[in-house]
């Protein structure tokens, strides 16, 4: 992975910069430093220095400090700039296989969300709370749903249905349209991996 960073950041550093920028939503806070929003935190990508970390304010609240941000968070973060082409955001919702190369995968989706199913499927309040907490806003159109933003241009909606007399609880995820503008398919299962994990935390 730490090589395959590496790789990124040399495309990233021969690409037009105001553009990475313009395309992802972000902002140039620096020689070839890139601050975006990464779930609800900001992030900061230093392609010179080859290296991603939090920007977080000191106890004081004068003061940022920085926090290196763990090598497989960095590799998504990577990949979102270096795949980001600006599209805009389409507003329909579509699943796992129907996104180029997604019949590949979309098998392994069931059990990445199985973790979901098992800590929520009696409370899908307690779900949506925590989903608010990562960074997410409630869906109105299902019971228990949220749009998570991973990134400002790419929102990911997780449902939730409570398990009941008749049906197990059950754990879906849906992406907008435009998510393979964004990253490449499997990145994407990569990014649904880390939102179950950080829901589940």
């Amino acid at each position: 992975m730490e090589e395959e960073n590496s790789k990124i950041y040399d495309k990233l550093l021969k690409k037009d910069i105001y553009n990475i920028v313009a395309f992802t939503n972000s902002e140039l806070v620096g020689d070839n430093k890139i601050e975006l929003d990464f779930f609800k935190e900001e992030v900061v990508v230093d392609l010179n220095e080859k290296k991603v970390f939090y920007s977080r304010e000191d106890n004081t609240g004068r003061q940022k400090n920085e926090e290196i941000v763990d090598k497989y968070s960095s590799s998504l973060i990577l990949h979102y700039l270096l795949n980001a082409d600006g599209t805009p955001i389409d507003g329909t919702w579509v699943s796992y296989r129907e996104l180029p190369g997604g019949l590949f995968y979309w098998r392994t989706i069931p059990g990445v969300l199985e973790q979901l199913k098992k800590k929520y499927g009696s409370d899908g309040n307690v779900f949506l709370d925590k989903s608010i907490r990562i960074g997410g806003v409630k869906y109105s159109k299902f019971k228990y749903a949220s749009i998570i933003y991973p990134f400002r241009m790419l929102p990911v909606l997780m449902i939730l249905d409570e398990r009941s007399e008749e049906f197990e609880a059950d754990a879906r995820v849906l992406f907008d349209r435009s998510a393979s503008h964004y990253m490449e398919t499997y990145g994407m299962k990569l990014l649904v991996i880390l939102i179950v994990k950080k829901l589940c935390r």
